[in-house]
């Protein structure tokens, strides 16, 4: 559930990025906390919230940064990383990315405190297809499902394989993710074909999800990071996250089949 703190924070900063005209979705483990463990089950918990906003150039990013951070009345206090903010009342650490015009012409940005690049591959997408949520009288943009998947693929591809925080995130999704509607109306024929098997099938059909929001050029990205991830694991045990993510690839290649 999300706390008043954490509504707070979420209020406070859309007010400020609405009052530059930006728009705003929210990613990360907050996202999940909304779109799916209400639903499905609890997954891993967050300590900050991750929010990705559509900017255009760096000056209208500081211009962004100024307004969160200065003023009579500023709501957050700036840190030594560019893109983490601190809110003042509630000590909860907000992470921005920016996305967009910003990230051309590699859908890449880089920081200039760090040097550290991002890759913003699929954030477009995510914000296209994002969904109004309800917090009491608070209403934002939150990402969906797929795009939740895509920008955890991204991420991983970032940070490397040294951490699991991602990939608990995606194997979460995986294991918990079902649409057993969509399936057996969409998913009719594979199923009496036996092209997919019942219980791999609300992954199967994720997998075409995915592939339905993104622009070819994400989408390869994409599959290549799949591919990559796949490798690493031991993708033939059944109920093992290799087994899981070969059959997410399936349900890609179902709509996309590779070249």
């Amino acid at each position: 559930m999300i706390g008043s703190k954490e509504k707070q924070v979420l209020a406070d900063l859309i007010d400020v990025v609405s009052s530059l005209d930006l728009p705003m979705i929210l990613v990360g483990a907050g996202a999940r906390l909304l779109i799916f463990d209400q639903k499905f089950g609890e997954g891993r918990s967050t300590k900050d919230w991750d929010v990705a906003i559509s900017i255009d150039s760096w000056e209208i990013y500081q211009e962004l940064r100024k307004s969160l951070t200065t003023g009579e009345s500023p709501r957050f206090n700036s840190t030594k990383n560019s893109h983490k903010f601190i809110h003042i009342e509630t000590s909860i650490e907000v992470d921005i990315v920016p996305f967009g015009e910003i990230g051309e012409p590699d859908q890449e940005i880089i920081w200039s405190d760090s040097g550290n690049s991002m890759n913003v591959s699929g954030f477009a997408e995510a914000l296209l297809h994002a969904k109004t949520t309800t917090i009491d009288e608070l209403e934002i943009q939150v990402v969906d499902t797929p795009a939740f998947m895509v920008l955890k693929f991204f991420a991983w591809g970032d940070r490397g394989e040294r951490t699991n925080k991602d990939l608990e995130d995606i194997d979460f999704i995986l294991l918990k993710y079902e649409d057993d509607e969509r399936v057996y109306s969409e998913l009719s024929e594979e199923l009496a074909d036996g092209v997919v098997d019942f219980l791999d099938a609300n992954i199967y059909l994720l997998g075409q999800d995915i592939c339905k929001i993104l622009q070819e050029k994400t989408l390869v990205e994409f599959c290549s990071l799949l591919n990559r991830l796949i490798e690493n694991l031991d993708s033939d045990e059944a109920g093992s996250l290799g087994y899981r993510l070969k059959v997410l690839q399936k349900g890609i290649c179902s709509i996309y089949p590779p070249t």
